[in-house]
């Protein structure tokens, strides 16, 4: 039986809005924009003029830090 991913299943790489973040981690975008501000989610990287993203990969070793 395979499974299909949901809306709150981040995939394995690649980058993800603050919209997209938001809905996986069932929060606001801005508290997103508010946890990266403290640490606790990475800096995001702009990918051009009103493109700002994070890397799946740094957001996936940041939460697993937070649930140690």
């Amino acid at each position: 039986m395979t499974t299909t991913p949901t809306s709150n299943t981040p995939p394995a790489s690649g980058y993800a809005s603050a919209n997209t973040l938001a809905a996986m981690l069932e929060t606001t975008p801005s508290t997103i924009w508010r946890w990266s501000k403290k640490g606790r989610l990475p800096k995001p990287y702009r990918l051009g003029e009103g493109t700002t993203r994070w890397k799946i990969e740094e957001v996936n070793e940041a939460l697993a830090k937070l649930a140690a």
